[in-house]
């Protein structure tokens, strides 16, 4: 077996990662044929559909489904206000040649534009405008989920041609810029009552996302100062990552040093940083992105080649708000395995891809009688967790042990599914 180096990569990289797994070629490339990926991006399809109409709130959908050991389905939190189901729609109508669907990513957008409380603030507060409510609805608006409109608004413009979609694209990005941090990054959120002290004193390696805001803002507007707060952002996701590749869950929200309390590595996390820099490389040609793009894929595979999985959080010090998911599997990072392996030729990204999203398909439910359930990404339940948990927040209790609950399907997780599926349709590998 010829274990090739990746010496010549042009990130200065020492020559001691191997070019494929130690078991020799990707396996899972002659199981993964373009029907099995049709099938499944179909199955996301049904599940958004069905979360839509049990969805009492207009145009938006459920963020998650929790289902019983006879297959009834509890539905949480109404307000999903995830960006990306509106990419995820018009990936999933390119594959499957369902132009209509291109409709309901526009209703999902709507639905963002026009409730001016549960999707996009438009109130009297002129520092808030744009901002996303948070989906836990508890009353606060999340730079988190904000930063990630402007890449799903530009995409639909450039189909429906809505100058709404710019507006808010716009309206968004002067909010983030005027609150950029010295360190490159936003802070958490903000509120009615509380202004911008939402964002507390620490921050969530997942914030890394901003790069990507600012370089796609830079691209709608050719502004000077979206490209300084791009490099900005991208000084502070650098100073984040640690040496082994991966990136600790919370940072000091001054100086990005670390505290005991966040130590922990959520790997779930990592999907959001793949995102941004896959986004922003797109845009920006960055070598910088790449090189931690790299670094953090071969994180993730010695953590799967270890667990024979990626979970959710590993490492010391996990927080008790994590601690009935610490074991779960993601499988979340499949697109961004995917995307690097395009332009870093490792196999070893290719394999734990394709194992994600295979992992992934092989848990999505095939029941077209119980239309709740059907489609959906299951994540079951840990029944080594406590029936109770000292500082577990509310939105997350559901997730304590109860014998009668099966698994859960999460909307996040479902859009990166799609994401992954584009990335194998458009590889040239795939078997037909």
């Amino acid at each position: 077996m010829n274990h090739m180096t990746r010496d010549n990569d042009g990130l200065g990289r020492s020559p001691v990662a191997t070019c494929e797994p130690l078991m020799g070629k990707t396996k899972l490339s002659e199981l993964i044929t373009r029907e099995r990926v049709l099938r499944s991006m179909q199955g996301v399809a049904d599940w958004i559909e069905t979360s839509t109409q049990a969805d009492p709130v207009e145009g938006k959908c459920y963020r998650m489904a929790v289902y019983d050991v006879a297959g009834g389905v509890t539905w949480m939190y109404p307000n999903s206000n995830t960006a990306e189901t509106i990419s995820a729609w018009l990936d999933m109508g390119d594959a499957l040649g369902r132009p209509e669907f291109t409709a309901k990513a526009v209703e999902y957008a709507n639905a963002l534009i026009e409730n001016h409380e549960y999707g996009l603030y438009a109130g009297p507060a002129s520092e808030a405008e744009g901002l996303m409510w948070y989906w836990t609805d508890v009353g606060s608006y999340s730079t988190l989920y904000s930063m990630r409109i402007p890449r799903a608004f530009m995409r639909l413009y450039d189909i429906t041609g809505d100058q709404r979609l710019l507006d808010k694209c716009k309206a968004i990005g002067h909010t983030l810029a005027r609150e950029q941090l010295a360190n490159g990054l936003i802070g958490g959120g903000w509120s009615p009552k509380k202004g911008w002290e939402e964002a507390n004193d620490r921050i969530g390696s997942r914030y890394a996302y901003i790069l990507a805001t600012f370089a796609n803002l830079y691209k709608l507007t050719s502004e000077k100062s979206y490209r300084q707060a791009y490099e900005r952002a991208v000084e502070g996701v650098l100073r984040m990552q640690l040496d082994d590749g991966s990136f600790y869950q919370l940072y000091d929200i001054e100086t990005l040093g670390v505290t005991r309390a966040g130590r922990s590595v959520k790997c779930m996390f990592f999907a959001y940083i793949f995102n941004a820099l896959a986004e922003a490389y797109e845009i920006m040609r960055d070598p910088r992105l790449l090189e931690c793009a790299t670094k953090l894929g071969d994180y993730i595979v010695r953590v799967y080649y270890c667990y024979g999985a990626l979970p959710y959080c590993v490492g010391p010090d996990i927080l008790p708000s994590d601690l009935p998911e610490m074991h779960m599997s993601t499988y979340e990072c499949a697109n961004g395995m995917l995307w690097l392996y395009r332009h870093v030729r490792d196999e070893r990204f290719k394999d734990i891809g394709l194992r994600l999203w295979m992992s992934a398909c092989l848990n999505q439910a095939d029941t077209p009688d119980n239309k709740a359930l059907h489609g959906a990404i299951l994540i079951g339940s840990d029944p080594t967790c406590s029936t109770s948990i000292e500082g577990i927040p509310e939105n997350r209790k559901h997730l304590l042990y109860d014998p009668r609950r099966a698994a859960k399907c999460v909307l996040w997780g479902m859009v990166n599914h799609v994401f992954a599926g584009k990335q194998i349709l458009e590889s040239p590998w795939l078997e037909d």
